[in-house]
């Protein structure tokens, strides 16, 4: 619970940045570049307020989802490191029972661990320690050790003298949170959208040079709105079912459960609820930041300064929405360049992802409806419904229980998932594809020449 001083400076922060906003935006000193920066810090203020106001009640609830497994609730420190945990080292995945079922290049035997290591998972979660050879096995089936650099992948064939394959967290890629985790973390995304959406709304009421339906947030009708979300949805989720299938058929992947919680005692229904609502903040987040403002003002930036190079306004335009597509698609990549099991094979797909994304909100005339269907599709299916770990985001719970086989990381993404595999650049331009097949060309080229057009009002 923040004290009485964080309340304050919680409170204070986008108060005194809104005001400044409205001052610098009100005189039209600002520019394009400036009013991306404002942005940024108003995003960032209003996210953080209200995270700490959604926190409270999320927590509340969490203590009471049944299986719920937290520490007290005037424990801030253990609560805080809970939520911030990218994978819960109390979590047994897969079971005994499925390991005992797979076919034996399958299993994965874990190095030594030390009885010290073991002890160190138990007493950070509360867990009773169990006797010696139950925790040998729970070794045996997942490593949860921090230090994740020194372990290994066994080669699944024994006979060969390849050496092993380092891992960076457990034998089956896979992180995991419990779901009274989840409703922690998808109050966090809500925060961070609403935090946006309202930084949004001030920047464009204050602003002479943006509106709500350039940044791609306006509502032309009902209808529309709802057929872009709903084709951004099908296309999101056939091109997941597209890897998923094709994963399966290679055999990187074994299906081994169906509507699972990743801790037994908790409800699918509920923990899947707040997946949803976890990747719908996520959705409306990133691609009102990114590609509503931060490629529509670079956009308009870029076209200032190219009309002075270019005879032609409409070369100046494409220039500018290539140069802008770049740098968006780059920020976004590099955006996940923390996130677990992120290497450069990922950066590189989430760059072809990101123009992929930009395309979505050209070929719709400039609305991000379609592109927050898609993200929200693809995050969703590829996360919850086909059991892939979506960015590295850890599971509490898929319909379709996955497991990625160990030896074929490099194929299937490893931890990152299936955004660092080897279909992923298939995938992506599949949905350009589906997206220019379903709206055709017409409403990207009125887009830009309403760029070209508003640029020579300023």
């Amino acid at each position: 619970m923040p004290t009485t001083f964080e309340w304050s400076i919680n409170l204070l922060l986008p108060l005194i940045l809104t005001f400044v906003s409205f001052n610098l935006l009100s005189e039209g000193s600002a520019s394009y570049f400036g009013q991306w920066c404002l942005l940024m810090f108003l995003d960032a203020t209003y996210g953080h307020l209200f995270h700490v106001i959604l926190l409270i009640p999320a927590r509340r609830i969490a203590s009471l989802l049944p299986g719920s497994k937290m520490p007290p609730l005037n424990d801030e420190k253990r609560l805080s490191e809970q939520e911030e945990q990218a994978d819960d080292p109390s979590i047994v995945w897969p079971s005994p029972d499925v390991i005992a079922k797979l076919p034996e290049d399958w299993v994965v035997q874990r190095s030594n661990q030390t009885e010290n290591d073991a002890s160190e998972i138990h007493e950070t979660d509360n867990i009773p320690k169990t006797s010696h050879s139950t925790n040998k096995k729970k070794r045996s089936l997942k490593n949860k050790n921090k230090s994740s650099s020194t372990t290994c992948n066994q080669n699944p064939n024994p006979h060969s003298n390849q050496p092993k394959k380092p891992i960076h967290t457990q034998p089956y890629y896979l992180n995991h949170v419990r779901g009274s985790t989840r409703v922690r973390h998808a109050s966090q995304r809500i925060a961070a959208a609403i935090g946006t959406l309202c930084s949004t709304y001030l920047l464009c009421s204050f602003s002479s040079r943006v509106t709500l339906d350039d940044i791609g947030l306006g509502i032309p009708s009902a209808k529309r709105v709802l057929s872009d979300i709903t084709l951004g949805i099908i296309v999101g989720a056939s091109i997941v079912i597209f890897i998923f299938t094709l994963e399966l058929k290679m055999g990187w992947i074994k299906v081994i459960g169906y509507c699972d919680t990743v801790v037994p005692k908790e409800m699918f229904t509920i923990t899947f609820a707040w997946d949803i609502l976890f990747h719908l903040g996520v959705s409306i987040n990133e691609e009102v930041m990114w590609r509503g403002w931060m490629f529509i003002l670079g956009c308009r930036g870029l076209l200032l300064g190219a009309l002075d190079w270019f005879d032609d306004p409409s070369s100046a335009a494409v220039y500018a929405i290539v140069t802008s597509i770049a740098l968006q698609s780059t920020m976004f990549s590099l955006l996940h360049l923390y996130s677990p099991g992120s290497t450069t094979v990922s950066l590189l797909n989430l760059f072809l992802g990101g123009i992929a994304a930009s395309l979505n909100f050209m070929v719709a005339g400039g609305t991000l409806w379609l592109g927050i269907g898609w993200h929200f599709g693809w995050n969703i299916f590829m996360g919850h419904i086909l059991g892939r770990s979506t960015s590295g985001i850890p599971i509490s719970c898929s319909v379709v229980s996955v497991l990625p086989r160990p030896a074929y990381d490099k194929f299937h993404g490893g931890t990152f998932g299936p955004e660092q595999g080897v279909l992923a650049p298939l995938a992506y331009i599949l949905g350009m594809a589906m997206v220019i097949i379903l709206y055709g060309w017409d409403d990207l080229v009125a887009w830009k020449e309403h760029l070209v057009i508003e640029s020579r009002r300023f």
